[in-house]
C-alpha cells in the first residue's frame, strides 16, 4: 500500500520550508520540481501495488512514465495536502471533496460518452 504519509510529509516540508503555504511564490519553481519528484515515487509505488503498467502501441511501460498516472500521484498527494490545510485555511469553505468529484466524475463521463460516439 502507498504511504501517503511519506510524500504528504515530503510536501510539508518543501512548502513548509517558504514558512508559510503564502510565500510558495518566492520558491515555486523548487516546489514544483519536488512535486514532480514526489509523482515520480508516488506512481512507482501504486505501480508496485497494483501491477498496472501502461500500454502502449502494443508495448507495456512503467506507469509513472505517462502524464494520466504522474497527474493522478500529483493529484494524490495535493488532495491529502489541501485536506490537510482546510480546516486552519478555512479552504474547505471552496475546496471540498465534492467539487473534486465532480470534476473527475465529468472527465470520466464525458470520455464514455466520446467513445460511444467514437464506437471505442
Amino acid at each position: 500500500m502507498v504511504n501517503e504519509e511519506r510524500y504528504f510529509d515530503e510536501l510539508q516540508k518543501i512548502i513548509g520550508d517558504t514558512k508559510s503555504a503564502e510565500g510558495i511564490n518566492e520558491r515555486w519553481k523548487e516546489v514544483l520540481e519536488r512535486l514532480d519528484q514526489l509523482s515520480i515515487e508516488y506512481a512507482k509505488e501504486l505501480q508496485a501495488e497494483t501491477g498496472i503498467r501502461y500500454e502502449k502501441n502494443k508495448e507495456l511501460y512503467a506507469i509513472w512514465q505517462f502524464p494520466p498516472y504522474r497527474l493522478l500521484a500529483m493529484n494524490l498527494i495535493l488532495s491529502r495536502w489541501i485536506g490537510w490545510q482546510s480546516v486552519p485555511e478555512n479552504i474547505h469553505l471552496v475546496s471540498e471533496w465534492g467539487r473534486i468529484e465532480t470534476a473527475y466524475d465529468t472527465g470520466r463521463n464525458s470520455y464514455v460518452e466520446y467513445a460511444k460516439g467514437q464506437n471505442v
